[in-house]
């Protein structure tokens, strides 16, 4: 098997030759780090690291002020904060072809060597970064009309993306919609299943009907809202962050039902922890975790510009040592 067939077959919970290893993300320091030079092509990424996939971006603008820090964009105002700014929600055209430019190249540099992820959105992340989550709560009790309003141009627009990815040729969709903190979500099973889910069911109907595999990606804990999550019918579930949630007990309660991806430790083992507990923890990911099939490795979010060089190195190498299925 090729890097595509392998994370392909692990959507599918079969057993691939080899553990896919896919990222969501890889902080260009950390890659250029590896690489060694500072202009490169994506494919240069997968060769140095062994990642089974690439990331075509297709991302809404967030209604907000950012500053930077370590390398990193946080949101510092948001812009959405009542009715009266929402002239500021202007989204690109999605037909215009130049968004999909990149994709296409994408797919056709690779050649069907590795899978091809739309990484998009299905409106939850962009709508609490554009209200800022104090106008958001708000805004729930005062103009509840407001959230609904903001969260469907999120979703139509990722709804319109969708229509057209299959002829773009990217192999699977990879939701990225933050709605949880390792103490719990950001906001209650109530509020998820009123006001998000019936845009985030239409976005999973848009989904389905494109026959692309599909990865949703929260961080934090889910488990208020697993129940909810799982029947909007996503094939995998990243990252599966530890601490909040235990994979390996994962693995045995819906693994037969979902691929589970994940989920080495991004607040320890990849940041401050040495080399050998890198090997450690992701030679006990696979064997656990891996076993059977229907799981991809990566880390528990994404490769930061703060993790170490060399725990990044000793995540590439055990994955090549131990991710051969015997």
């Amino acid at each position: 098997m090729n890097p595509r067939q392998r994370v392909l077959a692990a959507l599918r919970l079969e057993q691939p030759g080899r553990v896919p290893f896919v990222e969501g993300d890889i902080s260009p320091v950390i890659e250029r780090a590896l690489l060694g030079k500072e202009i490169y092509q994506p494919e240069e990424v997968n060769e140095v690291m062994g990642l089974d996939s690439q990331l075509a971006l297709f991302l809404p603008p967030i209604m907000a002020e950012y500053h930077e820090q370590d390398g990193i964009n946080y949101v510092a105002a948001p812009l959405l904060r009542t009715r009266a700014d929402l002239d500021k929600l202007v989204l690109p055209d999605p037909d215009e072809p130049a968004l999909y430019r990149a994709a296409e190249e994408m797919v056709r540099r690779n050649q069907g060597r590795y899978a091809v992820a739309a990484k998009m959105r299905m409106g939850v992340s962009p709508t609490l970064l554009s209200m800022g989550l104090d106008n958001f709560a708000y805004a729930l009790a005062d103009d509840p009309g407001l959230v609904d309003t903001v969260l469907g141009r999120y979703a139509d627009w990722s709804i319109a993306i969708l229509g057209r990815l299959r002829d773009v040729g990217v192999d699977f969709v990879w939701t990225m919609d933050d709605m949880a903190y390792r103490a719990g979500p950001m906001f209650s099973p109530r509020v998820l299943r009123q006001v998000f889910m019936p845009h985030m069911r239409r976005v999973a109907d848009a989904i389905r009907a494109t026959g692309l595999p599909w990865i949703f990606h929260s961080d934090g804990n889910l488990m208020p809202f697993l129940d909810d999550l799982l029947a909007l019918g996503f094939n995998g579930l990243h990252p599966i962050e530890p601490g909040p949630m235990d994979i390996e007990a994962l693995k045995r309660q819906i693994g037969g039902r979902v691929c589970l991806i994940g989920n080495i430790d991004l607040h320890y083992t990849l940041t401050l922890g040495a080399p050998e507990e890198v090997e450690a923890e992701v030679k006990r990911r696979i064997e656990v975790v891996g076993k059977g099939g229907g799981y991809m490795i990566s880390s528990a979010n994404s490769i930061t510009s703060y993790c170490k060089v060399e725990n990044v190195k000793a995540m590439i190498e055990a994955i090549r040592r131990y991710g051969a299925y015997g």
